[in-house]
């Protein structure tokens, strides 16, 4: 009986030292590669942050902005594949899952309400086909298939935006 409450409190003490240790920070040298790495992504996110409110009623307009951007996601993604940097491939998608969650669908979801209302429908279909097309073609990348959670989540994202739809005219 001495033996497995003296185990346990072995254990016990174990698991509290492990558990207590906080993740390493990174150096300064990491920090700055991840920045150089991150650089063109950074840079382009707060370009079409700063072209997209130039149009706050237009969202159509803003939707536009983020094909230039899910592009340079892709080349960024393809190039961190090539790299076998996997985290990285990981963290770029996590961010564009996001963008296309939390920003794009969205503001696709405002133009349809507006477009609904008025003219410019074929120019909306348009812009979801290419958008759409966009996210294909980084879906297709082989580092996708390296990546099935990456992968999954960019599916959701997609279908998400593959779901907003103006309906066909009668």
């Amino acid at each position: 009986m001495t033996r497995h409450i003296l185990s346990f409190t072995v254990v016990g003490f174990l698991v509290a030292t492990v558990g207590a240790q906080g993740p390493k920070a990174l150096t300064a040298s990491q920090k700055a590669d991840l920045f150089k790495k991150n650089r063109d992504v950074i840079e382009k996110v707060v370009t079409q942050t700063i072209d997209s409110s130039k149009s706050p009623n237009d969202p159509l307009k803003r939707a536009k902005t983020y094909y230039e951007l899910l592009f340079l996601f892709s080349k960024q993604i393809q190039s961190a594949g090539a790299a076998n940097d996997g985290n990285r491939v990981k963290e770029l998608t996590s961010h564009l899952n996001t963008l296309v969650e939390q920003g794009l669908a969205p503001t696709m979801q405002r133009a349809k309400v507006q477009l609904e209302q008025g003219t410019g429908v074929e120019e909306f279909r348009k812009v979801r086909i290419d958008l759409l097309a966009q996210l294909d073609a980084l879906l297709g990348l082989p580092v996708m298939d390296e990546n099935p959670a990456a992968k999954t989540s960019l599916e959701g994202a997609k279908a998400r935006l593959n779901g907003i739809v103006i309906p066909e005219p009668k």
